[in-house]
């Protein structure tokens, strides 16, 4: 079953978690859109090329952002309680994942790369579809 591929706003990805972007009118150089000072964080970087997907995973416990670097990402996620239920979002500016979203990334071109930064420890969890995702744009 397809997935239609929605742009990313504040406002569409709001049940999902924070658009890393400066309010509007906001004049200053730098802005801290989301913190979690009881945990440390690392930071990575993620390269993949798949076209579908089979499997989705979530973080109960620890948000998560991703930050498009190079190709063009679609983002897929759906609330805790309901992981058959996708959204795909183009990821053209960087996300904060809430916690417990499943999530998973998909390449529209030959690789794709994005930054994570997330808690140090992470736990993971999984969650197989029965046929794989593809995306479209609706």
């Amino acid at each position: 079953m397809g997935v239609a591929i929605e742009s990313v706003s504040a406002a569409a990805f709001r049940p999902f978690g924070t658009v890393l972007e400066f309010l509007p009118g906001d004049t200053s150089n730098f802005y801290i859109v989301d913190t979690e000072p009881e945990h440390p964080w690392r930071v990575a970087v993620f390269r993949y090329s798949n076209k579908e997907i089979q499997k989705i995973e979530c973080h109960p416990s620890s948000k998560e952002s991703f930050e498009p670097l190079q190709g063009i990402t679609v983002l897929l996620v759906a609330q805790h309680e309901t992981p058959e239920d996708c959204h795909a979002f183009i990821l053209d500016k960087p996300v904060v994942l809430a916690k417990g979203i499943w999530h998973q990334t998909l390449s529209l071109t030959p690789e794709a790369q994005v930054k994570i930064t997330e808690n140090k420890e992470v736990e993971s969890v999984f969650y197989t579809y029965e046929k794989p995702k593809k995306v479209w744009f609706g």
